[in-house]
């Protein structure tokens, strides 16, 4: 997607609430373990993407 569509997409949509940003509990009960945040995940899978 063009960065100006990205760019008037996210200024459309606005910031997320607070709610919206918060880890919900069900995410350590679904998985059997507590949340990670995206850059964990990417730095535990980095050779898939090699």
């Amino acid at each position: 997607m063009p960065e100006p569509v990205v760019e008037r997409t996210l200024d459309i949509l606005g910031a997320p609430s607070a709610g919206l940003r918060r880890v919900s509990p069900d995410v350590e009960r679904l998985l059997g373990r507590p949340p990670r945040a995206f850059a964990q995940w990417a730095a535990g899978n980095i050779a898939a993407f090699r």
